[in-house]
């Protein structure tokens, strides 16, 4: 774990391991405060009952040091980690209050037999924690837990979240059973006993506090002063980031006003003067006299830093690339520290969403419009984020302001239902409540406790870190914080007042050029739109869908979009992109079409092609879609076939029910899986013959490749559509969605008897002749004509029909119910009741016509369809033979493992490798 995370801490390393209470702890240090080898990590107190891990920095340390030791403590060190050791044995978790700085750490109390670990109030240094088995880990990154196994289970809905918010919003990870500590809290384990908890030692507060403006003025320059004054407490130089903002420019002139010589800094610009700020830069260097760093990015720096950058990613951010350069700069420059102005724009209301929250109910009424209109005229995005207000989710409001992907979209990149977008992003929840909040500190609230806090925050470790760097942010540090949450929306964000972050440049409008803010805000951007469109790694369809590729280019996707999308296509599948930089990858197009109203089946084969999806290799993406439609529209239909056409696949596999119409994609390899021909066996009209070509025949002409599910199809094709032996392959594509666990006891007195469908061919008709006179419950799933009802009636049939679409789960209820399985029908290629049937332990009447017998596999009583009285016999023998009919129950279990779900996979699989090559 601590090589891993070596980047973050190259100056020294430690490991301590105690069988005896079985834990280890683990360190990689960036020396900071104290130097010596008496700051090294993992510290030991001297009574060798603290062993201490510890992450950040303690600004208020000397002041506490002093304390502790007026109290009769004595130290052997110069370090901030012994302050942290001798104030828990002091005052324990009471301590923390106490602390003013960025910190995670890990204290193990040998006496107590107790971990203690604990985050700062607002949550700048990261702590993981995970449970794996009966395992605890704890970890700075993610990647120290992928070092412990680096095929950890992925989190199964991170990408929903990712897509959604542009990052992973606490507390998500890309990993299973992995969550960060809250910040503000801290966690004890029991090393005996594991018993674990979590508690609350700080929360952001929000009053409204009526001092008046003059004096929340001169207050904030005070405590602002105060904390970039102990924010520069360190053995080593420390520098700034220099934006040429106001908060960075407010930043260095404090700096450098409490330093006898130059204190450095750092900045960046481009040959594009419309992402450079380096004029507003250059005034603030010659107020202070500071020594500076300019750095010039270039584009062709920035792709051959592309790589470099994708590896630096712990988690995936759309917004990392920024902190990337500066970070990466500020260490060539020879910095270990260096100070930023991340905080102050969400404290002082720097941000579009304060001022936008107090019209909120206007967006809301806005949003119930949007709802009704179509696509083409909401348009693209901001427009589109409307939709995040029409269903109830915590994050609504936030996700207008800043979100990323619509669920709509996100169902549309990960092949899933927007259903189940909505259903995930609903678990999102607040630390705090903040019902009675008022509009503007509610925003507050959000850029600050989701934002900041899950993408600034992170991002800005994550890549300091990686440089070798300590990022520090004065403007969180917690009086300052505690000062500004406390005031009155009227002070705090003074709308009167036509400057921006009126509160901050009013306590320092003696001391900052008016040019620096007296201008319209220019976020810390770069010229990412250009250089992302030349860039070929983002034509890879195996990672960008090319309709998202094709919105980018007409710029109705901006570059943070497109590069979300990548991400959430690679992340923890690939180590480097630098060999993705190609654009010809083999992509294949799995679409099922199921109509609304249930077809026998439908789910099996989405099963399959979900158990396809697990086997993809590097070099082969297989992607899986399930259109849904209410009826058989003929605009409906062309509608999905455009659509399915610009997706630009290599590789085209339909399957659906549908007779092939939506099989138009010429240009590409084609695979057709073939339920039934039974359209092309009717005897109909010229009219419908045409149809039968053009939806069904022509289109099949057009595949290299017929799949099948029986025999019996597959000669159907042959003589029909003659169609080359050689290009059709059956495969069993049976794959049941109930089990063995729904055997019962079979009702011999009344048993009950399960038909499924009701078309012609379903031969019910006869079966109602058959059934006369036996004494048994039929329930036929399915709509009914008069002339069945008829026959049921005459024939005194005790019947129940449920004539309505019901669900998958529902339809196994009525397995759970039924005796005995009904598929006596005429001429069908399909036998999925068959399996169902098996696989639950009924025993199946079938036919002896088309592929029943073969998909039966002497575990189903076969009939003649056509044979009223061979129809009554089977029913009867099946009802009174019982050693008969557990055979065939014994052989049906059997037969269900011809269907596995890897091995009708690995059929497909092969198919699809075959056709690769």
């Amino acid at each position: 774990m601590t090589n891993a995370m070596h980047r973050g801490g190259p100056d020294d390393e430690g490991v301590l391991i105690n069988e005896t209470l079985g834990y280890a702890l683990g360190h990689r240090r960036l020396s900071i405060i104290d130097l010596t080898a008496t700051g090294h990590q993992p510290m030991v107190d001297e009574s060798n009952e603290i062993e201490i891990t510890f992450n950040g920095e303690i600004y208020n340390y000397l002041e506490l040091k002093e304390e502790l030791i007026q109290i009769g403590h004595q130290f052997k060190s110069t370090s901030d980690t012994e302050v942290l050791i001798k104030g828990y044995q002091q005052w324990g978790a009471t301590m923390l209050p106490k602390l003013k700085g960025m910190f995670a750490f890990i204290l193990i109390d040998k006496k107590n037999k107790t971990l203690f670990a604990a985050r700062d109030h607002a949550g700048i240094k990261p702590l993981y924690i995970a449970h794996k088995k009966d395992e605890i880990y704890f970890s700075s990154e993610i990647r120290g837990l992928k070092a412990i196994d680096e095929n950890w289970e992925e989190n199964p809905n991170w990408k929903i979240w990712f897509l959604t918010f542009g990052f992973l919003p606490e507390p998500i990870t890309t990993l299973k059973n992995v969550k960060p500590l809250p910040r503000g809290h801290y966690f004890t384990l029991n090393l005996e006993t594991k018993e674990e908890h979590t508690v609350a030692y700080s929360k952001y507060k929000f009053s409204n506090n009526q001092l008046t403006y003059k004096e929340a003025t001169q207050k904030t320059k005070q405590l602002v002063d105060a904390a970039v004054k102990r924010h520069l407490v360190s053995d080593v130089p420390v520098g700034v980031f220099l934006s040429g903002g106001i908060d960075s420019s407010i930043l260095t002139i404090i700096a450098q006003q409490q330093q006898t010589s130059p204190i450095e800094t750092i900045s960046i610009y481009f040959d594009d003067e419309k992402y450079s700020e380096k004029e507003f830069q250059e005034l603030i260097i010659k107020q202070t006299g500071v020594k500076h760093h300019l750095h010039k990015i270039t584009k062709e720096e920035f792709i051959d830093s592309w790589d470099d950058i994708y590896q630096s990613l712990d988690q995936p951010s759309t917004d990392a690339i920024n902190s990337y350069f500066i970070c990466k700069y500020a260490k060539q420059n020879g910095l270990k520290v260096v100070l930023s102005g991340l905080g102050a724009d969400e404290l002082f209301g720097g941000y579009p969403s304060i001022n936008r929250a107090t019209q909120f109910n206007k967006y809301q009424r806005l949003a119930v419009i949007n709802k009704f209109l179509p696509s083409f005229i909401i348009g693209s995005y901001p427009n589109k984020k409307f939709d995040f207000l029409n269903e109830k989710i915590a994050a609504s409001e936030y996700l207008l302001y800043r979100g990323l992907f619509i669920p709509k979209d996100v169902a549309k990149i990960l092949n899933i239902s927007e259903t189940d977008v909505w259903e995930e992003i609903k678990h999102f929840s607040f630390q705090e409540d903040i019902s009675s909040l008022d509009p503007q500190n509610k925003a507050t609230y959000y850029e600050t406790a989701i934002y900041m806090q899950s993408q600034l925050l992170k991002d800005s470790d994550m890549q300091s870190m990686w440089h070798s760097l300590e990022l520090r942010v004065p403007f969180l540090d917690k009086d300052l914080m505690e000062f500004v949450n406390d005031l009155h929306p009227s002070i705090k964000f003074n709308t009167n007042n036509n400057k921006p972050k009126p509160l901050l440049v009013d306590a320092y409008i003696n001391e900052l050029p008016n040019a620096i803010w007296n201008r319209p805000k220019q976020g810390f951007t770069f010229p990412f739109e250009n250089w992302f469109a030349t860039m070929n790694v983002f034509k890879n369809k195996k990672f960008v869908p090319t309709w998202v590729y094709i919105l980018f280019t007409k710029k109705k996707l901006n570059f943070a979009r497109l590069w979300a999308v990548f991400l959430a296509y690679s992340v923890h599948k690939i180590d480097s992109i630098n060999n993705l930089d190609q654009v010809n990858v083999n992509c294949i197009e799995v679409v099922h079409f199921q109509r609304k109203r249930r077809a026998i089946g439908n789910h099996s084969i989405e099963s399959i092609f979900k158990a396809v999806k697990l086997l993809q290799p590097n070099d082969i993406d297989i992607s899986v879609e399930i259109p849904k439609f209410e009826s058989s529209g003929f605009f409906k239909r062309y509608y999905i076939i455009i659509e399915a056409f610009f997706k630009q696949k290599d590789i085209n596999h339909i399957t659906g029910d549908i007779h092939f119409l939506n099989f138009l994609q010429t240009r590409k390899k084609n695979i057709l899986t073939v339920h039934d021909c039974g359209i092309l066996k009717r005897n109909v009209g010229l009219k419908q013959k045409l149809i039968q070509f053009l939806w069904f025949t022509l289109p099949a002409k057009k595949a290299n490749i017929i799949t099948v599910n029986s025999n019996y199809t597959k000669q159907d094709l042959l003589t029909y559509i003659k169609f080359p032996e050689q290009k059709i392959k059956v495969i069993y594509v049976f794959v049941p969605t109930v089990h063995k666990a729904f055997a019962k006891k079979f009702n011999k007195i009344k048993p009950t008897i399960l038909q499924l469908g009701t078309a012609a061919n379903k031969n019910i008709l006869r079966i109602a002749q058959a059934l006369k006179g036996i004494n048994c419950k039929y329930i036929i799933l399915g709509k009914l004509n008069d002339e069945i009802i008829a026959a049921l009636k005459e024939n005194k049939i005790d019947y129940e029909n449920i004539a309505t679409s019901i669900s998958d789960e529902a339809v196994a209820e009525l397995y759970r119910e039924c005796d005995i399985v009904s598929f006596a029908s005429t001429f069908e290629g399909f036998g999925m009741p068959i399996a169902e049937g098996n696989a639950t332990g009924r025993v199946v009447v079938t036919s002896n016509t088309s592929s029943m017998p073969e998909i039966a596999a002497n575990a189903a009583e076969i009939v003649n369809p056509f044979d009223v009285e061979s129809i009554r016999n089977g029913f009867l023998k099946v009802i009174n033979d019982d050693a008969h009919r557990e055979q065939l129950i014994k052989n049906g279990f059997e037969n269900v493992k011809r269907f596995d779900r890897q091995k009708i996979a690995n059929e497909y699989f092969d198919l699809y490798r075959n056709m690769v090559k």
